[in-house]
């Protein structure tokens, strides 16, 4: 099952490196990564149609996991979830986690289960686990 993790933050070098990171070390084949930072400018802050471009080109992902760091990133996620179709809001879960060790943990975990539930949780505790 494929799974595609979006990473929104306000600035794209940071979800750029986040990126870099987790794909050295997670199961490509299974977990797509989306660096969403920034605006389609190339500016500081964050963009929710960047994030439903993603959606549209990872139509094949069973679900779409999303990581925002600060408040207006985490709105941008929350438009974008409510300019998107029905049944791609179906597979959309933004994920209340930390950003870097979230998206690592979660990237790490959907490369060895389709459990999405599994993936959530291990996102969710991974700043107490020390991932």
């Amino acid at each position: 099952m494929k799974k595609s993790i979006f990473l929104v933050s306000h600035s794209k070098e940071i979800t750029d490196g986040i990126k870099t990171m987790v794909e050295q070390m997670a199961q490509k084949e299974e977990v797509a990564i989306f660096s969403l930072g920034g605006t389609a400018e190339g500016q500081l802050g964050s963009d929710p149609t960047k994030i439903m471009a993603a959606v549209e080109a990872s139509q094949d992902a069973a679900v779409y996991l999303v990581f925002a760091d600060l408040g207006s990133a985490v709105l941008s996620a929350e438009l974008a979830f409510d300019l998107l179709a029905e049944n791609d809001q179906k597979k959309y879960r933004l994920v209340d986690a930390p950003l870097v060790e979230g998206a690592f943990a979660a990237a790490i975990t959907a490369g060895i289960t389709d459990d999405v539930e599994q993936i959530m949780t291990e996102a969710k505790q991974a700043g107490k686990k020390g991932w």
